[in-house]
């Protein structure tokens, strides 16, 4: 298995990581964009971060994986796979024929769901997650994600009983991306800067 660093680089190469003035969520600009969905088309990538989420996950008591929709999806279905943990499937939207769910899969009351995200800004679309699973009596204690940008998603998920476990924090990324030659000090400056400026709270959670 690649180490944490080596993965980092491999994801920034990929197109994973984008730098420049981006749009994301709302309107909102950010300096650094991390899309996880180019991963799907590198196999090898995506195993890589599937094994180091497996080794988060093998650290916390959990009957079912359940990836928010859409990005994280690959992800929790791969570890499914190669772990054999049943998975469960959350809708955006509540399907509006036949069986009319919001989750798809076989569960049972009270199991424990593991959620998989690819990125935590301010913990909403994990959080959107959480309340499907417990309005279905599943018990949700903790979600694994690929980055946490640091910019208060894990305090508001704390505050609403989820312990949030990430594979990378965006100063622990940047500065490996730094070390390995991919970006300079200016655009480290520029990125740490943001996410002093851009914090959520309990009521800001968006995405």
């Amino acid at each position: 298995m690649c180490t944490l660093e080596q993965l980092a680089v491999q994801l920034y190469d990929a197109g994973a990581v984008r730098l420049g003035d981006i749009e994301a969520k709302l309107g909102r600009r950010t300096p650094v964009y991390f899309d996880l969905r180019v991963v799907v088309s590198h196999p090898r990538i995506m195993l890589a971060v599937v094994k180091h989420l497996q080794k988060l996950a093998s650290k916390i008591h959990h009957d079912i994986l359940c990836g928010v929709p859409y990005a994280a999806m690959p992800f929790a279905a791969v570890m499914s796979v190669n772990t054999n943990t049943p998975m469960l499937m959350k809708r955006k939207e509540t399907k509006l024929y036949a069986t009319k769910k919001i989750l798809e899969g076989v569960f049972q009351k009270n199991q424990k769901c593991l959620i998989i995200e690819d990125v935590v800004t301010s913990g909403g679309s994990v959080l959107e997650t959480v309340d499907a699973l417990r309005a279905e009596n599943l018990v949700v204690t903790h979600a694994l994600v690929v980055l946490d940008r640091e910019q208060g998603g894990a305090s508001i998920l704390k505050a609403n009983g989820v312990e949030l476990k990430a594979l990378f924090t965006m100063t622990n990324l940047i500065k490996i991306l730094r070390d390995a030659g991919r970006i300079n000090d200016d655009t480290v400056d520029i990125i740490s800067d943001h996410i002093k400026v851009c914090q959520f709270g309990i009521n800001d959670s968006v995405g």
